[in-house]
């Protein structure tokens, strides 16, 4: 039997996509693996942390951190998916001190494959095996080889005794410029101690297909030193497909691999809960009309704020001319 420490971090936000990936990772998992899953659970409520102790009826370790986001105060991301959760991926070597290697994941990830090949993979001279993030190839920190830190095997061991939660977190907190919310960092200060990884381990399959005019296979294998044929080729040769962008399936029921998510949606603890989503292609059809685009942002607006502000300032009137009437 082969143990594999995974480990996912969420808050509220990330709660149903992180229970996704964790039942995607289960069910594509060989016989022979056994994963021990972290979640470390930020601010989260006794009935959203009991919901993940469900996937111990799936032969599973299940251990649930709770902490508090209090260290990360004031520490605010320009991604309106990003947030200061993501910051606790610097705490993990003292968070999980029992383990001298982890493969950390994010929440908006399907697992495809088993991944115990991935973790056996030698790393004792670097803080961390990633994937390069192609599209921010061109980064304004003049990287050459930035990496993507949502899915990285980490060196706990080594980061503990260079003291690397102090220094990434106190980097985050004293630099100007940064534009990912942990990314950066590890970008910065792991420059010269990462191991590259296949692009199999992190694809961002649905993203290069809805900006495959930018990003052609051509560009994608060069980048990577892969020979696809077509965008499905990569997909299925994917071990781990990085639902990265705004276009998330919990929110878009059209978006790439909605469906791919969706089972695995109905096979997760909360399959009972219902999901408020949107068209993808509806906004993208209103976008490209600009009479449309301008009825939609108004009828957002009224819907938010306008409405409130007509019914308040309904109320002052009559409350006003209850008031002059003899």
């Amino acid at each position: 039997m082969t143990r594999v420490p995974v480990v996912f971090i969420c808050d509220r936000h990330y709660v149903i996509p992180t229970a996704v990936a964790i039942t995607s990772l289960i069910e594509n998992r060989n016989p022979q693996t056994h994963y021990d899953i972290y979640v470390v659970a930020a601010e989260l409520s006794e009935t959203e942390i009991n919901k993940f102790f469900e996937f111990r009826e799936c032969q599973t370790d299940i251990h649930v951190i709770s902490i508090s986001l209090k260290k990360f105060e004031g520490i605010c991301s320009k991604s309106l998916y990003i947030t200061p959760a993501a910051c606790l991926k610097f705490d993990l070597p003292n968070l999980i001190p029992q383990h001298e290697k982890v493969l950390y994941l994010d929440g908006d990830i399907l697992i495809q494959k088993d991944l115990s090949d991935l973790f056996a993979i030698n790393i004792d001279d670097a803080y961390a095996a990633a994937v390069k993030d192609l599209p921010l190839k061109n980064n304004s920190l003049n990287i050459q080889d930035y990496f993507n830190s949502g899915v990285m095997l980490l060196n706990l061991k080594l980061l503990r005794e260079n003291n690397m939660p102090t220094a990434l977190l106190h980097l985050r907190k004293t630099a100007t410029g940064l534009t990912c919310m942990d990314q950066d960092c590890f970008n910065l200060l792991f420059e010269k101690k990462v191991q590259f990884l296949p692009m199999t381990y992190n694809c961002f399959y649905g993203f290069f297909l809805r900006f495959r005019n930018k990003y052609t296979l051509d560009y994608i294998n060069q980048g990577f030193g892969t020979t696809y044929a077509s965008y499905d080729e990569m997909n299925k040769d994917s071990h781990i497909v990085h639902l990265v962008g705004w276009d998330k399936p919990w929110m878009y029921f059209d978006s790439a691999l909605s469906r791919e998510w969706d089972d695995y949606f109905q096979k997760s603890p909360f399959k009972h809960h219902r999901l408020k989503r949107k068209s993808m292609k509806l906004e993208d059809f209103i976008e490209s009309h600009p009479v449309l685009n301008n009825l939609y942002y108004f009828f957002r607006f009224w819907r938010g704020k306008g409405f409130k502000f007509a019914v308040g300032k309904a109320k002052e009137y009559f409350a006003h001319k209850e008031k002059v009437q003899p």
